[in-house]
């Protein structure tokens, strides 16, 4: 008998710590379930703890840059954006602001440049679409790297509730605009004549040099070579005419 109670004792605590973990599993769940629905709410119109709004789940967007289609951005040289806006419910939307930045690809919170704010006050009427014109101006000292624009467009609807979307958010590569390039073509230019002038001067100038001392070098030779011719009359007593020959052909020589 104790052993077939003893094992319906165990049956029971398994049976009731499988209802355990059910209800457990239930409740992280339904939990997630809430949590999802928070960010939902958060995400198309509602505002964010952080005042931050969301987008209308009526907006439907598009962008475009018609003269840097591969998204490759010259500095110092206007970009302009167009966005395609759709609005697919039933109150119309009013666009009352679009801005964008630069931003460090490695910190998205690094602002790098941030651009003026327009505000085109463009009603985009129920089940309608319209084009959005923004222009941005790159920096000309930006460094030529990756950067992330991001452009966002804000609107309220026909109640006062405000809205904001992302229209734009990713990677994009500005480069050296062809003056920066030409002026630093230029200055290398400058830089390898100057090089090279520098070093036909400094050669010129040991050429001069070294063909001074060899000229120094003959002349000294020389004069040994002539001083030399009279070496084995010294200490040799002459006749009188024979001496001011001698002595004639040194002024002479001389």
């Amino acid at each position: 008998r104790f052993p077939r109670a003893g094992a319906a004792m165990r049956s029971s605590r398994v049976w009731f710590a499988l209802l355990l973990l059910g209800l457990l599993a239930f409740a992280a769940a339904d939990e997630a379930e809430k949590e999802e629905d928070d960010d939902t709410d958060v995400a198309y119109g509602e505002e964010a703890e952080d005042g931050v709004l969301g987008e209308s789940e009526f907006a439907q967007t598009i962008t475009l840059f018609p003269d840097f289609p591969d998204k490759s951005f010259t500095q110092g040289e206007f970009i302009d954006v167009l966005c395609g806006f759709t609005n697919t419910g039933d109150k119309s939307f009013n666009i009352t602001l679009i801005k964008g930045s630069l931003n460090s690809p490695f910190d998205y919170r690094m602002h790098i440049q941030n651009f003026s704010d327009y505000s085109p006050y463009t009603e985009i009427k129920k089940g309608d679409q319209g084009t959005l014109f923004y222009r941005f101006y790159p920096d000309p000292n930006l460094e030529p790297r990756d950067y992330i624009l991001t452009l966002l467009v804000d609107y309220i609807d026909a109640d006062k509730e405000e809205y904001r979307t992302v229209i734009f958010n990713s990677t994009v590569e500005v480069v050296e605009s062809q003056s920066a390039l030409d002026t630093r073509t230029l200055f290398g230019r400058f830089l390898t004549v100057s090089f090279l002038g520098l070093l036909g001067f400094v050669g010129f100038q040991l050429f001069k040099r070294v063909t001074k001392k060899k000229g120094r070098a003959a002349n000294e030779a020389s004069n040994k070579a002539v001083r030399g011719n009279d070496e084995w009359l010294d200490g040799v007593e002459l006749p009188k005419g024979d001496a001011q020959r001698s002595n004639s052909g040194k002024k002479k020589r001389t």
